[in-house]
């Protein structure tokens, strides 16, 4: 679906089991439509990877025993290899898997497709634009007036209402875990339970991927987890909402 007013373009597409939109400030819709089909084509092609939905992805087949991990490729290994590095740094809070014990690195790999597909907007040549899926969004440029994206993050009890904005700054990212889209849906990998003392929690920092999983992470760590992703990962700041 697509959109046009003035110079700002609009695309929208299902995937990853929520909405993936494209907000770009060009006036070649036709290099416009061209990248986004290559963006989407990316997303697809992750998914085959790692969606636990579909019983052909390889996490799907590592889960029901028909693929050895070592012989994944070399994302889905290097994906797993960042949550459990992740998991350690966070004394197991973070967890890529399931309390079935079934591999689910969602937390940390939606962030990761949605920085792939970004590069490929980058690479064909487009900047002025950002690119979200669910609480997720990474900036390319600013707008063609100067401006930094301004993004708003929705109250978490109300999703119908913003409850404060945020001028991105430029080429960095935003992710935002909680309860307003999904309700509660992840686990505290410590104890399994589905609890969170908070009712959202943001990361903005300079690479989505590490946003969406720090997001993830600090949304069941609660108040702390803001103190903990300042010090652990400089340049990343947080906050969380209750």
């Amino acid at each position: 679906m697509q959109s046009v007013s003035a110079t700002t373009q609009k695309f929208v597409a299902q995937a990853m089991g929520t909405a993936v939109s494209w907000h770009i400030d060009c006036d070649d819709v036709e290099l416009a439509q061209d990248a986004w089909q290559i963006a989407l084509a990316e997303i697809e092609r992750c998914e085959q990877l790692f969606s636990t939905f579909r019983p052909s992805s390889e996490v799907s087949r590592i889960n029901k025993g028909e693929l050895h991990l070592l012989d994944a490729s070399q994302e889905v290994v290097e994906v797993l290899d960042a949550c459990t590095w992740l998991e350690h740094l966070s004394g197991g809070v973070f967890r890529a898997r399931r309390p079935d014990g079934s591999l689910d690195p969602a937390g940390f790999v939606k962030g990761w497709v949605v920085e792939r597909a970004a590069q490929k907007l980058r690479e064909a040549g487009l900047n002025n634009w950002y690119l979200g899926a669910g609480g997720d969004i990474q900036t390319c440029g600013p707008q063609n007036s100067g401006a930094l994206w301004t993004v708003g993050v929705v109250d978490p009890h109300d999703d119908s209402r913003v409850r404060c904005t945020i001028d991105v700054p430029l080429d960095f990212a935003i992710a935002t875990s909680g309860t307003s889209a999904r309700g509660m849906h992840i686990w505290d990998g410590k104890t399994n339970a589905l609890v969170s003392p908070v009712a959202s929690f943001t990361v903005i920092g300079p690479q989505l991927m590490w946003a969406d999983a720090l997001a993830t992470t600090g949304f069941v760590m609660g108040e702390t987890g803001v103190k903990w992703v300042e010090e652990m990962f400089p340049g990343y700041v947080a906050f969380s909402l209750a």
